[in-house]
Parts: structure tokens; C-alpha cells; sequence
């Protein structure tokens, strides 16, 4: 029946946020350093350069989804979580703003930093995938992805094996992101200490590689 089925999406607003809002003077929005380099970086440089920004931003973009003043319900065209609370908000108060890319939806979120309506340490970020590498001239070479375990921090070695990881629930931990990663042993012991950290393994290749 004429009628029947969803409703039209509704239609973006494309207008400009309000300077210094999400975006810096240069029109690029404003997220995390680790993120930024990368951003800025990747058609410059190694791919060794690459990764290490890339899983650097990718911790900082999970530890940023587990603050729960800010967390990381919205982000940027690129998938890059918005850095500061103001940015979160002005997206929580602009949903159809087409600068704000919501990565959940109503169902999760920080409650407690009214972002969403899920309680707990819960989010729904997950680390990126399919990411493209470059080589110096700017031509995409391959393609990688990420996975992290939240609340967990990684001494990182040069390979899996001299790897390891403590985390809040131990190794009751779950590995968010690409689960064809694998990841650093997770010790037995429960660290409550770890609470806010993340630690991410990107394109199989183990902490910071440059």
C-alpha cells in the first residue's frame, strides 16, 4: 500500500558548523594528534610512518571512546572520533549536521555524558578496516585493518611472541575490530589500572613501527 514501509531518511544539513566548533582554522576537524598525523601525513611518507600514526590514532580514538566526559559517538567524514566534548555535543544538538558522522546511533553511549543511552563502560566504537597504505607519490599500495582490546594496555615487542597485554577483566577481555588479528597474550591477572586504555594491533604488526 501507497505508504507502507520506512520513512524517508531525513535530509542532511550541509551548512558550516560555527568556527572552532569541529573544524580548525585550515577547515580540517579537529581530532586526536596521532590522528591528525596520519591525516596529514600519509600520501608524504613510509608506510612504516604510516602504520605507527595509524595504530597510535587508533589507541588514542578507543581510549577517547572510553572517557566518559567525551567519548566517541560522533566522528569525522574520515572515521575519526571528534576530540573534545563541545564537538560531541554540538553533534549530539546538530544529529543531521552531514559533519557528523554518528557511529551508533541512539543505543549506545556514554549515559553519564549524555551521548547515548547505554550504561557502563560500553561503546560501540571499533577500530578501522580496509584502510588503504600509500607509497611516497600518493598511489594506494594495499590495504590493512585494525583490531584493539578496550580497557587493556600492550608492551608491545617485536614480534607476537615477545608481546603481552594486561587488562581491567583479564582474559575474559574481547578483541573488538578485524578478528583475523592476532593479538598479544592476555595475562591472567586482573588490572583495574587499566581502566581507559586500549591496546591495538594494526596490519599485524605490533605497537609503533617507525
Amino acid at each position: 500500500k501507497k505508504g507502507d514501509g520506512p520513512p524517508a531518511p531525513a535530509k542532511l544539513d550541509t551548512a558550516l558548523p560555527p568556527h572552532g566548533t569541529l573544524m580548525n582554522s585550515a577547515g580540517q576537524s579537529l581530532i586526536m594528534g596521532f590522528c591528525g598525523k596520519y591525516r596529514e601525513g600519509k600520501k608524504a611518507s613510509d608506510s612504516g610512518k604510516q602504520l605507527s600514526w595509524f595504530h597510535d590514532c587508533m589507541e588514542q580514538d578507543c581510549g577517547l571512546s572510553l572517557n566518559d566526559q567525551i567519548g566517541c559517538r560522533y566522528r569525522d567524514a574520515d572515521g575519526f572520533c571528534y576530540a573534545t566534548a563541545d564537538a560531541q555535543k554540538w553533534c549530539l544538538d546538530n544529529k543531521l549536521s552531514s559533519y557528523c558522522q554518528n557511529d551508533g546511533g541512539d543505543t549506545w553511549g556514554w549515559a553519564s555524558a549524555k551521548m547515548g543511552t547505554a550504561s557502563g563502560a560500553v561503546t560501540g566504537w571499533t577500530p578501522a578496516k580496509d584502510v588503504s597504505l600509500f607509497d611516497e607519490s600518493g598511489a594506494e599500495t594495499s590495504k590493512f585493518s585494525c583490531a584493539c582490546l578496550k580497557n587493556c594496555a600492550c608492551e608491545f615487542g617485536w614480534n607476537l611472541g615477545k608481546s603481552k597485554c594486561r587488562c581491567v577483566e583479564g582474559q575474559d577481555e574481547k578483541v573488538v575490530g578485524d578478528q583475523t588479528t592476532l593479538m598479544p597474550r592476555i595475562l591472567s591477572a586482573k588490572s583495574s589500572d587499566k581502566a581507559g586504555k586500549c591496546g591495538c594491533v594494526c596490519d599485524h604488526k605490533y605497537g609503533s613501527v617507525a
